[in-house]
Order: structure tokens, then C-alpha cells, then sequence
């Protein structure tokens, strides 16, 4: 297959997001002989004007055109005003014409638009290309913040932008730009107060939301189909594949029965429901009771969070060590060189990847069992629980680690062979293949 994938973000360039699963999956796909053209947008370069480069090591038919332009997401400035507003969406749109114009795609790949111009998805819709959409994040609820869609279809708007807008409707104007810079998310339909005035009297009734060419899509979890289910749109038809750990690079070998669990390790964006506070108190509660036990926070996120967390630790004098990357091949290394991996996180998760990383690399695994995580696994068989925030049954399992002959060795072996049968990226991208090809048949036989 010729695959155009289009996405917000495209490593090297994150923006501290630290996601590679669209180049994982796109390298993936590469490798099994399908050509794919990456269109991206141009955070993380000096000049704005873009370029096209081919995706450097594994995944050889990668081309990477970096182009498209955030608006007001990853540090990006962000663009009011109707005259900008449609400059930067005729820009966009016209980007993503050219090259599926050029690249004559069987199939669009569609990952995150986070940041991107909404309207991409009705231009999307008007190609008539087969396309699947890969949602692994909540970037689909953003739709009812876009500034360029949101100009057109709120009710509730300043009587200057409204004498404006009206103006441009009545002289034929808007349905013009409607042609190049989409301006109607439902043909003919001016305004969708349910959806972009956010404070109508009104819920949004669940699945109710139709938007242009979401008819193929899969989700990364089942937490996230709901959540977006939730907020309103027609999204209960979607797949769940799991993104899957590829376990030629995370993988290790399992310690000894009888080694030491000192050295506990915690993977998560630093956020405010990180839980890793929780931990800290933790490991205050178990070193009290003479475990010399230590803790590593590997994530980047908040620096308000990450100040508060580094007060917490020093003021309880605690051995807290805290380390970020951008690099995904240093992972397997820093689980590697720990005893025990800890999930904390206090929220729902969109897609849960840590535990399953820990567990290929030989970790036994302590789990939040109040957010969906505990889920992927068989609780006091392939990992231990603890509720939410709970600190004192969070120290009660790591103790249980430190204490209980053969129970980390016991865990590490069961987890381990939890993701080898479970959840190997391999399986994912076949299922994703899979995905692809269905797309591009139910299209040609609708």
C-alpha cells in the first residue's frame, strides 16, 4: 500500500510529548513493504517554511514533509482573527490537497491533529481517499474549541463578529472560501451551537456528533473510545487495538529469586495525577520500617510539578532521583537497572504503555487498580494493586516485594510472558494492516 500518514507531531520533533507510537507503527508498516509519505507539521524547526526529508535508520520508504502549522499548541503562537485565521487554514488545506495530489495515497493514515486546523477533516472528507483515523489521544474534543470553526458556527458571539460573519454569508463570500478553506462542518448547516458553544444549557447527548470521515477509526484503548463517546461524538463504531510493546527493544533478563527489591522506579508525565507524591510518601513510609529502599521519577512534564515533587522529597529527605529523556532507545536501560516499576497515575490514562514496558524488560510491576490499568492485567499474578493515592497500601506492596521470597521473580516471569502472549507490537501492527486494508476495501465497495 501507498500510506499518507498526516499527524500533528513526528519525532525528532515531539515537543515534549514523548509519543512514538506514529513512528513506531509508521517505521513498522514501512518495514513490511508498504511506502508511506509522512506530512507533519513544522514545530521544532528554525524556519517555518518547512521540508521534506526521508526518516533517517529504520523504515527506509519513509518520507517525512514537515509543513503544516500548529496554531497556539506546543509552544506555538497562536493565530485570531478571521483574516489570519483563514490564511493559516488556506495554507493548511492546501498543503494537505498537494500532497495526495502527489503521493497518490491508497489510504490516509490520520493520527493526531492536536493543534491542527479542524476544517483538515473536511478536506479529509472531500478527497474521497480511503481513510482511517488512528485516535490515541483527545484531540477530537478540541474540535469544539478551533478557533477558525468555532468564528463560524457559535451562536453566541460579539455583535461585531456577528454583523461580519453575516456580511460574509449574505455576499456569497463564505460559501467561496468554503470551497479551498472549509468553513461548513455539515453541509449547509450555518451554525452548531451544540457543539462549539460549550456553555449551552444543553449536554451533548453521548455518540451523538457526526464529523466528516470518521467512518474507519480505532482507538488505543477502551478508556479512550468511552471518554470520546462521552463527549459527544459518533465514535462507538471504533476498534480498540492496543499499541503493544515491541520487545526487540524492550526486553531483559530476569533477576535471581533471591535479589534484593531496593530500587523501585516510576515512568510518568509529570502532572499534578501523576501519583508520584503518592509514591514519594510511600517510600517514606517503608524506609521508616528499615527498608533502604530508593526511588526513581523518569518523565518530563509540569516544572510546577516537578518542583513540588522535588520540595516533597527534600524536605522528607528522601532518595529521590529524578531524570527525563526525549530518547525512547534509553528506556530499556533505566528499567533494566531497577528492581521493582511502580504505576501510579491518579487519572484515566488514554493508552497505559510503562507497566507493559516494565514487565517486557523483567520487572515485577505494582499497579493504581482505580484507572483502568489494573485491567491489562491478572492482579496477584502478574502484578500487585493498590487503590488510588493510597500511600500506605502502596508501601504495604513494595514491602511485600522486599520481604517475600520469590514473589518479585514470581511476578517478573508471569508479566513477562503476560506481554509476550498479550501484547506484542508486532501483533498490533498486523491488526492495524489489517485495519488499512479493510479501509481501503469497504470504501471501493461503498
Amino acid at each position: 500500500m501507498k500510506i499518507l500518514v498526516i499527524t500533528n507531531l513526528y519525532p525528532p520533533h515531539l515537543a515534549d510529548t514523548e509519543d512514538f507510537r506514529c513512528q513506531n507503527v509508521t517505521e513498522a508498516l514501512s518495514e513490511r513493504g508498504h511506502t508511506i509519505h509522512v506530512l507533519t507539521s513544522t514545530c521544532g524547526l528554525v524556519s517555518e517554511e518547512g521540508h521534506t526529508t526521508h526518516a533517517v535508520g529504520v523504515g527506509s520508504n519513509v518520507r517525512v514533509q514537515r509543513q503544516l502549522r500548529v496554531n497556539g499548541k506546543f509552544d506555538q503562537s497562536a493565530v485570531s482573527g478571521v483574516g489570519s485565521l483563514r490564511e493559516l487554514e488556506a495554507r493548511n488545506n492546501a498543503i494537505l490537497r498537494e500532497a495526495i495530489i502527489e503521493f497518490a495515497p491508497d489510504v490516509l493514515h490520520v493520527g493526531s491533529l492536536r493543534g491542527l486546523s479542524k476544517s483538515l477533516l473536511v478536506t479529509l472528507h472531500r478527497t474521497r481517499v480511503p481513510t482511517c483515523f488512528s485516535i490515541g489521544d483527545s484531540w477530537l474534543d478540541e474540535l469544539r474549541d478551533d478557533p477558525w470553526l468555532a468564528w463560524w458556527h457559535r451562536e453566541k458571539v460579539p455583535a461585531m463578529q456577528k454583523m461580519q460573519r453575516t456580511s460574509l454569508e449574505v455576499s456569497g463570500q463564505r460559501a467561496k472560501w468554503d470551497a479551498v478553506t472549509p468553513t461548513f462542518l455539515i453541509p449547509g448547516v450555518n451554525r452548531l451551537p451544540a457543539i462549539f458553544d460549550r456553555d449551552t444549557p444543553d449536554e451533548v447527548a453521548p455518540n451523538s456528533i457526526g464529523t466528516p470521515a470518521l467512518h474507519h477509526l480505532y482507538f488505543s484503548s477502551p478508556a479512550l473510545r468511552d471518554i470520546t463517546a462521552a463527549a459527544g461524538f459518533q465514535v462507538a463504531h471504533g476498534k480498540v487495538i492496543h499499541p503493544g510493546v515491541d520487545t526487540r527493544l524492550f526486553n531483559g533478563e530476569l533477576k535471581p529469586a533471591d535479589a534484593p527489591v531496593r530500587k523501585f522506579l516510576v515512568a510518568a508525565r509529570l502532572t499534578p495525577h501523576s501519583g508520584i507524591a503518592t509514591a514519594i510518601d510511600a517510600l517514606q513510609l517503608i524506609r521508616a520500617q528499615g527498608v533502604k529502599a530508593t526511588l526513581t521519577v523518569f518523565g518530563r512534564g509540569s516544572s510546577e510539578v516537578l518542583a513540588k515533587l522535588r520540595t516533597q522529597a527534600v524536605q522528607a529527605e528522601m532518595p529521590v532521583e529524578f531524570r527525563a529523556s526525549g530518547l525512547q532507545r534509553d528506556l530499556p536501560q533505566i528499567y533494566r537497572a531497577h528492581d521493582a516499576f511502580i504505576y501510579p497515575v491518579e487519572c484515566e490514562e488514554l493508552f497505559v504503555g510503562a507497566p507493559l514496558e516494565a514487565m517486557a524488560c523483567g520487572l515485577p510491576v505494582i499497579v493504581n487498580q482505580s484507572y483502568g490499568a489494573e485491567a491489562l492485567f491478572r492482579s496477584e499474578e502478574s502484578c500487585l494493586a493498590f487503590p488510588s493515592g493510597d500511600a500506605a497500601a502502596l508501601a504495604a506492596r513494595m514491602l511485600e516485594l522486599s520481604q517475600t521470597p520469590n514473589l518479585a521473580a514470581q511476578l517478573a516471569q508471569i508479566g513477562q510472558n503476560e506481554v509476550l502472549t498479550r501484547y506484542q507490537f508486532t501483533t498490533s501492527v498486523e491488526e492495524i494492516e489489517r485495519c488499512l486494508e479493510d479501509t481501503i476495501a469497504q470504501w471501493q465497495s461503498a
